[in-house]
């Protein structure tokens, strides 16, 4: 399911690197993969720090682009793209009743919410005003609508348990290592 019908090695590469090294699930690229605006982004709601409040979207890399003047010109192209992260270690949570989060923004709360995500993005409606009960009928909007990938997610055409077959592969990718022990 990673290397084929999930599509999720062409941007999480699983072959070894160079030299045989061990592979690092990234290809440190940047791609906008539409992830909706996070509610609960506790960075709305610090005036001192984002004088925008709720209005503040995260442009990504298109935004960092937009502020330097000889890279201004890449920003366009670039709006909502976030680096591709490295998914060793991905289920990893530092003690048990720690809510992991995932997606740029941390919107997605659980690693099976989020390859669900990958798999319905471009199938289910956009959640309206009448409701939805995101990820089972309706998907939020994504944060930033330009550059969305929509050639390696959003309609994967997998079942259930083929999303539950990659989840238990992302649990897999855990080494044990833990920072200050």
């Amino acid at each position: 399911m990673f290397e084929g019908k999930g599509k999720c090695a062409r941007c999480h590469i699983s072959k070894p690197g160079p030299g045989k090294q061990p592979p690092l699930f990234t290809d440190f690229t940047y791609d906008n993969v539409g992830v909706p605006r996070n509610p609960d982004n506790p960075f709305y709601y610090h005036r001192e720090t984002n004088p925008m409040g709720a209005a503040w979207v995260d442009l990504g890399l298109g935004g960092f682009l937009q502020t330097v003047p000889i890279y201004r010109v890449y920003a366009q192209a670039n709006l909502g793209k976030h680096k591709v992260p490295t998914l060793r270690n991905v289920a990893l949570k530092p003690a048990s009743e720690v809510v992991k989060a995932y997606g740029h923004n941390g919107y997605f709360k659980n690693l099976k919410d989020i390859v669900h995500f990958y798999n319905t993005r471009d199938i289910l409606p956009a959640c309206g005003e009448e409701g939805g009960k995101a990820g089972l009928d309706c998907w939020p909007l994504p944060e930033v609508a330009a550059n969305l990938n929509r050639a390696e997610m959003g309609r994967l055409g997998l079942t259930n348990a083929e999303e539950d077959a990659i989840v238990a592969f992302l649990e897999t990718l855990s080494d044990g290592y833990m920072p200050g022990k």
